[in-house]
């Protein structure tokens, strides 16, 4: 018994973490990540369900509601074209924001004296960021089915607050903090980071995230009170 259990872990070690399988058992993908961190089965995957989610959110309300403004004001575009546009703007954006957050993570994990690789901290990013795209994607069909604002498992989806205020509630989602606690715990297990310097860069980075959001609810309302 005792042989079998001190031989499983060299024998995970060639293995390949699964995407899937990172929803109910993370820790034994990030053992599985550390020695074979993969990349482009995952970044498909990734990129596609942001294609879909893009494409969904030309159907929410707040979509809808914008074409119609554009459509009043003479600059109507089709929903073709929405569409397209929507699913590759999407798919572009989210390749340098892994690529930056990888980066961020690894130089995390070099300043925190832990080892690691890059490749090992896009390839954690990329694990954590499919995890945070299934709830952007389940938020945005809610919305379109339910006609409602697309963070109905955020506190703001409870508070309905506007501005600053409804930007760092819509922050406070079950899915981002998901995230940022596999992240914690990534960090600890791919890049040999202590426990407090996990916890702290993902509490900065969610700070950070937050006051992003709150600025940029702050210049959402501003530009709907100026009509644009």
């Amino acid at each position: 018994m005792n042989t079998e259990l001190n031989l499983s872990p060299d024998k995970q070690q060639g293995d390949k973490p699964s995407i899937f399988k990172f929803i109910t058992s993370p820790i034994l993908q990030f053992e599985k990540m550390k020695s074979n961190p993969v990349i482009w089965g995952p970044l498909l995957l990734t990129l596609i369900l942001t294609a879909l989610t893009s494409i969904l959110a030309v159907y929410t309300p707040e979509a809808q509601e914008a074409l119609q403004q554009q459509k009043e004001a003479g600059l109507e575009v089709s929903h073709t074209l929405s569409i397209v546009m929507g699913a590759v703007g999407g798919v572009i954006a989210m390749i340098p924001t892994l690529a930056f957050m990888g980066l961020i993570l690894f130089l995390v994990a070099k300043l925190g004296m832990g080892k690691t690789t890059y490749r090992q901290m896009f390839s954690l990013n990329l694990f954590v960021t499919f995890i945070t795209v299934i709830g952007q994607l389940i938020n945005t069909g809610v919305a379109v089915l339910a006609h409602t604002s697309a963070n109905v498992t955020s506190l703001n989806g409870l508070v309905g607050a506007k501005g600053a205020m409804g930007g760092v509630l819509t922050s406070i989602e079950i899915f981002s903090i998901w995230g940022f606690i596999l992240t914690a715990v990534g960090l600890q297990k791919v890049a040999n980071l202590s426990k407090v310097a996990s916890v702290i860069t993902v509490v900065v980075l969610f700070i950070l995230g937050a006051a992003i959001a709150g600025i940029g609810g702050t210049a959402s309302e501003a530009f709907k009170g100026a009509g644009l």
